[in-house]
């Protein structure tokens, strides 16, 4: 329990750092008398971008990669890295690259989604919605590690789970709001 705060030494889970992000940005915003909900909306798709790139980070760290391929195709790390030393020189699947490639497409649909005629609040619970279903379906590749919560879901699909569910009905609760004021 001593080691949670040893962020040098990894052990930090992107989902915790966006909560603790926006959480602080809401904080700076709300002082600063800003929309916090529209400022939400406006940066959703930086968000995700800077996931996209710390994706990116994770790769040439080593670090967040995937499971063993079991054949000959995948991502054979450096003897420096985690993932040489969790796996040895078995090829892994990319996942950190496809969650990037799944990040930049997230991106996209938002600010698409931004051109719209939407309700206030929904980007950013689009956002959320999208991120944790790429990131559920992802933990199925991950190898990283493989320790389950509640002998079923790793913690970040416990954690993509609850973050969908409440998001979707934030989702449904603005549009349902919004066409109840017409």
């Amino acid at each position: 329990m001593d080691e949670i705060l040893n962020v040098w030494q990894g052990g930090m889970a992107v989902q915790g750092g966006v909560i603790l992000g926006v959480l602080a940005g809401g904080f700076y915003a709300h002082t600063k008398k800003l929309d916090v909900i529209h400022l939400a909306d406006i940066l959703a798709p930086a968000i995700v971008l800077g996931q996209a790139l710390g994706r990116c980070a994770n790769l040439l760290n080593g670090d967040a990669f995937g499971m063993p391929t079991g054949g000959h195709f995948g991502i054979v790390y450096p003897e420096t890295t985690l993932a040489f030393r969790t796996y040895g020189s078995q090829p892994l699947f990319p996942a950190e690259v496809w969650e990037c490639q799944l990040d930049i497409v997230i991106m996209a649909l938002l600010l698409i989604f931004r051109s719209t005629n939407y309700v206030k609040g929904q980007c950013f619970a689009l956002y959320v919605m999208l991120y944790a279903t790429s990131r559920f379906f992802l933990e199925y590749l991950r190898g990283d590690y493989t320790d389950l919560a509640f002998g079923i879901l790793k913690s970040a699909q416990v954690t993509s789970v609850a973050a969908f569910t409440i998001f979707l009905a934030i989702f449904i609760y603005l549009g349902v709001r919004q066409r109840g004021r017409k």
